[in-house]
């Protein structure tokens, strides 16, 4: 009787581990789960060395020196207008770019001239190309023409002036350059047309 007992215990056990054993089938896969935080951002990395630096470009090409605020007169031939004597000569040249007073006193005044039969360029006081004349000009001090420059030519040996010497149809041209304060003079020999021309762009 005991026995029996003991062999429906094992029985029941069996059944129960037989039962556990079983398994019911998978069930369906359940929605997604809200996004958790974001975490804290880590730590910036260390900065990476600077690239060598590029080429140098090319240099742009120098411009020209420029005339601004410098006057200057057309070539002007000679007219004895004041003066028309033998042996001493004078003519006015209109000035009215600028006032009396900026001309006196707030101007370099330059006067340059041509002669017959020279090519070059001569700055006035001067004899230029003749042994026996003197060429020379005063401005802003002279009444009723000081709106202007006044041109003086003389002979210097007591001999009259030749044609060539004083005619305006024989390339006795003057031309005046008008420095203000305002435009640059630069380290300039006023005595060198050429330069001076160059240095502020004259036209011929």
């Amino acid at each position: 009787m005991k026995n029996s007992n003991v062999f429906k215990t094992i029985g029941l056990m069996a059944c129960m581990i037989l039962f556990l054993s079983c398994s019911a089938e998978d069930g369906d896969v359940g929605p997604q789960g809200p996004q958790g935080e974001q975490g804290p951002a880590g730590a910036q990395g260390l900065q990476g060395e600077q690239g060598p630096a590029g080429a140098d470009g090319q240099d742009g090409a120098d411009g020209q020196n420029g005339n601004a605020n410098v006057i200057y007169s057309n070539w002007i031939p000679a007219d004895w207008n004041l003066l028309d004597l033998p042996r001493v000569k004078e003519m006015r040249i209109p000035v009215t770019e600028i006032g009396i007073d900026e001309l006196r006193n707030k101007t370099l005044v330059f006067v340059y001239f041509t002669q017959w039969g020279d090519g070059r360029v001569h700055a006035m006081p001067s004899g230029g190309r003749w042994s026996n004349t003197w060429y020379s000009f005063t401005f802003g001090n002279r009444g009723i023409n000081s709106q202007g420059i006044v041109v003086l030519l003389e002979s210097t040996n007591g001999v009259d002036l030749t044609e060539n010497q004083y005619s305006g149809s024989r390339n006795n041209d003057f031309r005046y350059v008008l420095v203000p304060e305002s435009a640059p003079s630069g380290k300039l020999d006023y005595t060198d047309y050429q330069a001076v021309k160059a240095y502020y762009n004259l036209p011929d």
